[in-house]
């Protein structure tokens, strides 16, 4: 676990991210007066832009930890610093930011304007759940049986990765083993007291799965339901609250491509 306040001070730059399905597409770095710097998914250059000044009052953008800005850099190929990069290009504006809908310039200058999105394969979905199903109660005792009960509404798939959960103001990096629609078991090497049942963790979640560059934000309530401790660590079971149509496609997204790759190495 690393001291990372998500929330910025006077002094601190504040990261946000804007997401499409739950994918994030951009990556700011904001602290008036100063910085105002962005890239994207399909610009990985920093780009000064004083629209971003708007960006932390805009309600699509969520705001991340610095741990979890740098896992969305990282899916860009771009290693994020501490400080903000000089003399980077500057966006010269003629119109005020509206980042909710993107002008045509904007897109362009950010280079988004070609990563339009398709929506998953309803058939690859249901070819994942199907393969999995009889996987969801198998071997799960006790608390994992618990567990299993509580989300017997959704098939868990088998993701290897990582979890960037908040924990007050603290990030912290845990081993991420499924995923669905309704929650998230992960796995840390050794016990923690924040993992009791119940306790209530922060959002955003940011997901990464070992064999796709892609991350998931999903900006959801979210509680601790379960915990157990074997040999390899202590499991941990977190139970989402309602995700957005948006974020729930976005999971589908995201599991069709960690396990397809996932089953092809």
């Amino acid at each position: 676990m690393v001291a990372d306040p998500a929330v910025a001070g006077p002094d601190e730059l504040t990261y946000l991210v804007l997401t499409d399905r739950a994918a994030p597409y951009l990556l700011a770095r904001v602290r008036w007066p100063d910085v105002a710097q962005a890239i994207t998914v399909g610009n990985p250059d920093w780009l000064d832009d004083p629209g971003l000044f708007d960006l932390p009052y805009e309600p699509s953008a969520v705001r991340v930890s610095f741990a979890q800005a740098t896992s969305v850099a990282a899916g860009w190929g771009r290693q994020l610093g501490a400080e903000a990069a000089e003399g980077v290009p500057s966006f010269m504006r003629r119109m005020p930011a509206n980042w909710s809908n993107l002008s045509p310039a904007e897109r362009r200058a950010y280079g988004l304007d070609s990563t339009g999105r398709r929506r998953v394969s309803g058939r690859r979905l249901r070819r994942l759940r199907s393969s999995q199903t009889a996987r969801q109660t198998a071997g799960l005792t006790g608390a994992l049986g618990r567990e299993a009960t509580e989300r017997r509404r959704h098939v868990r798939v088998p993701v290897d990765g990582r979890a960037n959960i908040l924990w007050g103001r603290d990030t912290i990096s845990v081993g991420l083993v499924d995923l669905s629609e309704g929650g998230v078991r992960c796995v840390l090497p050794e016990a923690a007291r924040m993992l009791a049942p119940g306790a209530v963790l922060g959002s955003p979640f940011l997901l990464e799965a070992e064999v796709t560059t892609s991350r998931l934000c999903l900006d959801v309530a979210s509680r601790i339901s379960w915990n157990h401790s074997i040999r390899t660590g202590t499991h941990f079971g977190v139970v989402f609250g309602d995700l957005a149509d948006g974020e729930t496609e976005g999971v589908h997204r995201f599991l069709v491509a960690a396990s397809s790759r996932r089953g092809s190495r």
